[in-house]
């Protein structure tokens, strides 16, 4: 049985797979981990362990200790590599690109098959294309849709908004906020929005939609997007990525 984990900035996340099932799965935030561990204490036992890891080295270091302890596992971190399943990265210095994104692309590619628009709605919204013939072309970066709202609130003296971002209905995006909470939800939605849809256009391709805004984002859109709240994880099933001792 096989362990997968994914540490993004916000959230972490596990699940034991066997093949192609799902045996258990469970997440947590991330602060928990600073001082804390990841709580496997549903896990019996496990043969193999992969990491996807974008927070600080040291949660990584963690891990793989607590892993070596409770079962006797070498902890792998997925690596950034020229090739892997089918796809050629797109960038010069491979290093260079998120080891999450990358993941997410593989995975991607290998479902679809063809032309793909990968989309991560997390802290930052991520976006990537990839070719046909598997050629990662490189991709976008911008703030999450909290991210946006924090940068307001900090940026301006007459912007204040909860801390939550809360899910907007999609028929009511397009009507102008009458008070300030409803302007900056709608406007940041619309913005996430517009550049999906724009991409999609330009771009023809498969669009999958995956992080933690993703359903409030799909529902948003105006055209065919799949939703896999696992396309890292599954990234992590990939055969031939690198992987280095954690």
């Amino acid at each position: 049985m096989n362990l997968q984990i994914d540490v993004g900035n916000t959230q972490a996340k596990w699940r034991v797979v066997k093949g192609d099932q799902v045996l258990q799965r469970g997440s947590q935030e991330t602060t928990t981990l600073t001082d804390g561990q990841l709580d496997l204490s549903a896990i019996s036992s496990i043969t193999d362990a992969r990491l996807c890891s974008v927070a600080n080295p040291d949660i990584a270091r963690s891990i793989g200790l607590h892993l070596a302890q409770q079962f006797n596992v070498q902890l792998q971190l997925a690596q950034v590599s020229a090739n892997a399943g089918g796809v050629s990265c797109g960038y010069e210095q491979t290093q260079a690109l998120g080891v999450d994104r990358w993941l997410a692309v593989v995975a991607a590619y290998q479902q679809y098959q063809g032309a793909v628009l990968v989309v991560d709605v997390g802290s930052a919204m991520t976006l990537d294309l990839v070719s046909p013939d598997g050629q990662h072309v490189g991709g976008y970066i911008l703030p999450g849709l909290r991210l946006m709202r924090e940068a307001l609130w900090r940026g301006t003296d007459k912007v204040r908004t909860a801390e939550e971002v809360e899910p907007i209905d999609a028929l009511n995006m397009l009507v102008p906020g009458a008070i300030t909470e409803d302007a900056v939800n709608r406007g940041c939605l619309l913005a996430a929005v517009a550049v999906v849809e724009k991409l999609a256009s330009t771009y023809p391709a498969a669009v999958v939609i995956t992080g933690g805004d993703a359903p409030t984002l799909i529902d948003a859109l105006s055209l065919k997007a799949d939703y896999n709240p696992d396309l890292v994880l599954a990234g992590l099933s990939v055969q031939d990525l690198e992987l280095v001792p954690a």
